[in-house]
């Protein structure tokens, strides 16, 4: 199994497709408390038709080591690290839920290995309503009895490597990012200069209340955004076909900058 040694962590990937001398790879970051494998098991393969694709196992996520510790930018670090491991200057980055968070801390903090990103469910600041909701909908008490099949799959991703009840920490540790990171002004957002694209459901229950798409759209320049009708927070899942598409063009019109 490949593993890259990042800072002291053993970092799991999976890689797919072939290199190009005119085209950067694409890195998939995936959601929180799930795997690479998971979050692009469907979307990696077809990407790889058309570009070198990276599916990493962000650090304490699936078979890829932990510190017992959580930040966006900890793992935004990590991705830095190892486009560089990988051996290229840059990558296109595209996140999915607090890997859209960390995609854009990688826009903002790393703009020297980001050649294009698309940002899915993510958000630039914490809102009152994330600091209200979080800390209810992922207390390891009520996801058990609430998302009983969501533990069995934890369990399945991350308990070889960490232990079965590993998945009540990394919930915690989740929820407490979730409410104190990231917080970029629009001012900071203005400063990224790198071509993106911003994803999100109207019906994501996490990010559209507080219009974190439009929010982020509206301050990175130059910056697209999709926001598909009745759709919650896993468009490429419920889109696939279109998600796709729109991702290609986007890689393809924008992307070679």
């Amino acid at each position: 199994m490949p593993y890259a040694t990042i800072k002291g962590i053993k970092l799991f990937y999976n890689s797919l497709g072939a290199d190009s001398d005119d085209q950067s790879p694409i890195i998939l970051i995936h959601g929180s408390t799930i795997t690479g494998q998971i979050d692009w098991a469907d979307i990696a393969p077809r990407l790889a038709a058309s570009y070198r694709v990276f599916i990493p196992d962000c650090r304490g996520h699936g078979k890829s080591e932990g510190t017992h510790t959580y930040s966006f930018r900890e793992l935004a670090d990590d991705i830095a690290v190892f486009i560089r491991k990988m051996g290229y200057e840059k990558a296109h980055i595209i996140g999915h839920s607090n890997g859209g968070n960390v995609a854009l801390v990688m826009l903002v903090e790393y703009p020297e290995v980001v050649k294009a990103a698309v940002l899915q469910a993510s958000n630039a600041y914490v809102t009152p309503y994330l600091i209200k909701r979080e800390p209810v909908v992922m207390d390891p008490e009520y996801y058990a009895r609430n998302n009983p099949g969501e533990v069995e799959l934890m369990i399945k991703a991350h308990g070889h490597k960490h232990g079965e009840d590993y998945w009540r920490e990394l919930l915690t540790l989740t929820m407490k990012e979730i409410i104190t990171e990231p917080n970029y002004t629009k001012e900071i957002l203005a400063r990224v200069n790198r071509a993106t694209f911003v994803v999100m459901g109207s019906d994501d229950k996490v990010n559209a209340p507080d219009r974190h798409a439009q929010f982020i759209a509206e301050n990175i320049p130059g910056a697209e955004l999709w926001i598909p009708e009745k759709t919650g927070h896993n468009v490429h899942v419920e889109h696939p076909d279109e998600w796709i598409s729109r991702v290609l063009d986007f890689l393809q019109r924008r992307g070679q900058a």
